[in-house]
């Protein structure tokens, strides 16, 4: 392959990442509207924020979805551990806010 080729290859997979980038940011929208809606609930119905057992629940789960996708389950951990850990401090100040 000559470097013309590579480049436009590059590009190309660049741009597929870009397209890629923004259906993960859309995604983590959805997520953080339906986190939204929980804390209501939660709320309404005096639930911690953080339910260990869910918290559990859900990383595990992601490390299972990540095997099952050919995606390495640590990747998929320390995303998920990050993320789940940001929307529950996001939750606890929120709560906070309606005491």
């Amino acid at each position: 392959m000559n470097s013309a080729a590579k480049k436009a290859s590059i590009v190309n997979l660049r741009q597929e990442i870009d397209v890629v980038d923004e259906r993960l940011i859309k995604l983590l929208a959805e997520r953080q509207r339906l986190v939204e809606a929980i804390v209501i609930v939660k709320h309404a119905e005096g639930i911690p924020a953080r339910v260990p057992a869910r918290v559990d629940y859900v990383i595990d789960r992601a490390r299972v979805l990540a095997r099952a996708h050919h995606l390495d389950p640590a990747l998929a951990e320390a995303i998920w551990t990050e993320m789940v850990e940001w929307f529950v401090a996001h939750e606890e100040r929120v709560l906070d806010m309606t005491k």
